[in-house]
């Protein structure tokens, strides 16, 4: 017996379960399983191949297996029973020709960043099924021959009914920082699709990276499952033509990076930070920095993340990621010229296995315990609307799983925000700046605590250059209020002055 039929023999088990109302996962199942060859669990099956090359499915090997399933959920199926329910998912399975479809090309996944080849797909799947039926999500629910997934999607209980060969069709899967970690799930399903019942899989992406589409879509599946599912399923992709055609390997390897002349300054970073922002990036090679600006814009403080380029180029390759897709794509182009000149990239996780080490991010749509993951080897950059430092910090922890702020806080090298009027666009009132102090941060309770130390810490405060501003007389209070309407520090730091002022 081999592994793969392992696995089938796994599904069946899974499908038995559920008819007696036990719900089980995968790796569950995998576990149930390793009682055929006589093992404990599955990671004992992957270490024991001799052990799982002489195994059977034969009255022992069910005997074994019935033993399990009943004293860990009180099955009362015997041996014979559960043989009989076996031998049709046993290892000849493998060899049947699908169902619909039966002399077309291998099951499994393919993928195309092209609608056109979708639809060539479908074209080329009703002629060879004579009318078959598609099951599709939204890249294919306007075909006419299909039945839309629904909410359910790849979830859906009935998919497992559908006759083997099948076309599935699936997406459009975005490729972004955003969405990473859900599509890399949705992907893992459509394999699961693919493996457990033998359908062909048409996916459509949407990536900013087309070159490297396989590789992505391979390191994400790789990342949902432990189980080397990628490698077993992943067949190829969809041409232009409608041909779901092999490729070998699958994923052939990322590019590497090159040399880019982004031609970046650090004109737009203020005077008064300048200094301490070059020896505290000086030296970093790892860790997070975020710059933000009080104006409402597509991409806030876009220019002081270029000037980071400019400062950080010792710490290697720098590339932007692709926060989310957005519904005028025209939009993500509207930034400096030297964030044009980086190659743009769907996510941290893709940049990291091609080489970069830089990576321009941001912080609202990144998770959090991803850049946890990551900070330690790699410079993340991120940009971001506020009004001072611990707007920013509060950001970094907005997403994903629940973090410990004070081991992000350790990653922070510097935070820079800049307060500008929107009838200035071109230059700014308020500098606040953190850089992390030298040595060991001491250890830190809350996240009030952290944003204490946060205050506590920062090299210039934008309230000294507001009482700078209103002590001189140049601006008044009320123009500060009306300028910064939509800034809440700014109208509380102006009631706090208010107040602290000796009446007349």
């Amino acid at each position: 017996m081999e592994i793969p039929q392992l696995k089938l023999l796994a599904a069946g088990v899974r499908q038995l379960l559920k008819q007696s109302q036990h719900e089980i996962g995968h790796n569950q199942s995998l576990d149930l399983i390793a009682a055929i060859p006589g093992l404990r669990n599955w990671p004992e099956v992957q270490a024991f191949p001799d052990r799982v090359a002489a195994a059977q499915l034969n009255e022992d090997a069910a005997s074994r297996l019935a033993f399990r399933l009943n004293k860990k959920f009180n099955l009362g199926t015997s041996s014979a029973a559960l043989l009989d329910a076996l031998q049709p998912a046993a290892p000849a399975r493998a060899d049947l020709a699908p169902q619909i479809w039966p002399t077309g090309p291998a099951p499994g996944v393919y993928v195309t960043d092209s609608e056109s080849a979708i639809t060539a797909l479908l074209e080329r799947y009703e002629e060879a099924t004579d009318g078959a039926v598609v099951y599709a999500e939204a890249a294919g629910s306007g075909w006419p021959a299909s039945i839309d997934l629904g909410e359910g999607g790849l979830w859906s209980d009935g998919l497992e009914r559908v006759p083997s060969g099948t076309l599935l069709v699936v997406g459009p899967v975005g490729l972004n920082q955003q969405m990473w970690n859900e599509e890399s799930v949705r992907l893992a399903m459509a394999c699961r699709r693919a493996y457990e019942s033998r359908h062909r899989v048409a996916v459509l992406v949407h990536t900013p990276s087309p070159w490297a589409m396989c590789e992505d879509v391979n390191l994400m599946v790789n990342s949902a499952r432990d189980d080397n599912l990628a490698a077993e399923i992943l067949v190829g992709v969809v041409t232009e033509e409608g041909d779901l055609q092999k490729r070998v390997p699958f994923a052939r390897g990322y590019p590497r990076p090159g040399p880019i002349q982004h031609g970046a300054s650090a004109e737009a970073i203020p005077a008064a930070a300048l200094r301490a922002l070059r020896e505290a990036l000086a030296q970093a090679r790892a860790g997070v920095v975020v710059v933000g600006s009080s104006l409402i814009e597509d991409h806030p403080a876009a220019a002081l993340a270029a000037a980071m380029l400019a400062l950080t180029d010792a710490a290697g390759p720098a590339a932007r990621i692709m926060p989310r897709h957005r519904g005028t794509p025209a939009k993500d182009w509207l930034v400096p010229e030297p964030i044009k000149a980086l190659p743009f990239l769907p996510s941290i996780q893709s940049a990291y296995q091609q080489g970069y080490r830089r990576m321009l991010f941001q912080p609202s749509h990144t998770d959090s315990d991803v850049l946890l993951d990551y900070s330690t080897e790699c410079l993340l950059i991120g940009n971001t609307f506020g009004g001072e430092v611990t707007d920013y910090f509060t950001m970094l922890l907005h997403n994903g799983a629940r973090v410990d702020e004070y081991e992000l806080l350790t990653r922070v090298v510097a935070l820079l925000g800049v307060t500008v009027p929107k009838s200035e666009p071109g230059g700014h009132y308020a500098t606040d700046l953190y850089v992390r102090p030298k040595g060991t941060i001491a250890r830190l309770k809350s996240f009030e605590e952290v944003h204490a130390f946060l205050r506590a810490n920062r090299v210039l405060r934008w309230e000294d250059d507001m009482s700078q501003l209103l002590d001189s007389g140049r601006v008044s209070a009320e123009s500060l209020e009306k300028l910064f309407e939509r800034h809440r520090h700014v109208k509380e730091f102006l009631e706090r002055r208010a107040e602290a002022q000796p009446v007349a």
